[in-house]
């Protein structure tokens, strides 16, 4: 029997990650202990999670004609994701981040979004209706029409919208969120797209959700608090694994990739969840935003 196939619509970065003692306030210097560099995008560490749980994968995005979209693609290729829809654009870099880590496993990122700002919608269109994928991942490093082409070419797929990194104006979103199926922010995004301040307690996190216009389920994810799912009138709590945290960059991204694989494979979502945030704690223990091919969650 085929394995049911995720698409993955978004974003393929070459990352820089830095790691500093502490991560440095507003105009203060930090001297490196270490630097590495590696593939990362939050979709390609979407799609690597996936693929790791064993997940089929395509990818649909953009790079640049250089050496580091040509090592990322072959990265993903290596893990046995299809790339076939993936375009090169010659006169725009692949785009790029650096990730300051602390000694704690916090992070502060910064994206330069390279060629994947270039990703064209018709483009995105045909290929997700070409795949019929069973489920298709998208977030916000790439175009917002993209995704508004990709959840509608999903037909009677699942949709699932990772609202990262929030837009400056949430009402962008407002299409895509109508037609996602699933919709899994994180505390301060949910404080976003609810147009009011980051919610701090479990009555504000709820209140927050409440005043959402999304017709599908609601996926709050509280980090080392776990999650929240809000599904047709229910509301269910996911505790937390408790684990020694050293990075905790990505997690998000196991999180949304293995939820996609697990909804893709048949679960229940609140089963999915549940799986999905084990996976995202354990990626923490790792160090880099994408998680290694041999990862098992």
């Amino acid at each position: 029997m085929t394995e049911p196939l995720i698409c993955v619509v978004g974003s393929i970065n070459e990352d820089t990650t830095i790691r500093v003692p502490v991560l440095p306030a507003a105009g203060e210097t930090a001297l490196a202990t270490g630097r590495t560099r590696s593939g990362g995008g939050k979709g390609a560490n979407q799609a690597a999670a996936a693929a790791a749980m064993g997940a089929r994968v395509a990818f649909v995005g953009a790079v640049g004609d250089d050496d580091a979209g040509r090592l990322a693609l072959e990265s993903l290729e290596s893990r046995s994701i299809d790339v076939s829809h993936v375009s090169s654009h010659p006169l725009s870099a692949t785009g790029t981040a650096v990730i300051l880590v602390g000694d704690d496993g916090e992070n502060l990122i910064v994206v330069d979004q390279g060629a994947n700002a270039l990703l064209d919608a018709s483009t995105v269109r045909a290929a997700v209706e070409q795949l019929a994928p069973a489920v298709t991942l998208g977030q916000l490093e790439v175009p917002i029409d993209c995704l508004a082409a990709a959840a509608e070419a999903t037909g009677a797929g699942v949709f699932l919208l990772n609202p990262a990194p929030m837009s400056d104006d949430p009402s962008e979103l407002d299409e895509v969120l109508a037609m996602a199926d699933v919709v899994m922010p994180n505390r301060s995004e949910l404080g976003r797209l609810a147009r009011r301040a980051t919610p701090l307690t479990a009555a504000e996190v709820d209140a927050c959700v409440a005043v959402l216009d999304v017709k599908g389920a609601v996926v709050v994810t509280l980090g080392s608090q776990g999650a929240v799912v809000y599904d047709q009138g229910h509301r269910t709590e996911v505790a937390a694994l408790s684990v020694d945290a050293v990075d905790t960059s990505g997690a998000g991204d196991v999180f949304c990739g293995v939820l996609a694989h697990r909804l893709a494979s048949g679960d229940e979502l609140v089963a999915a969840v549940r799986r999905a945030n084990t996976s995202a704690a354990r990626s923490t223990t790792l160090a880099g935003a994408q998680v290694p091919a041999d990862f098992t969650g």
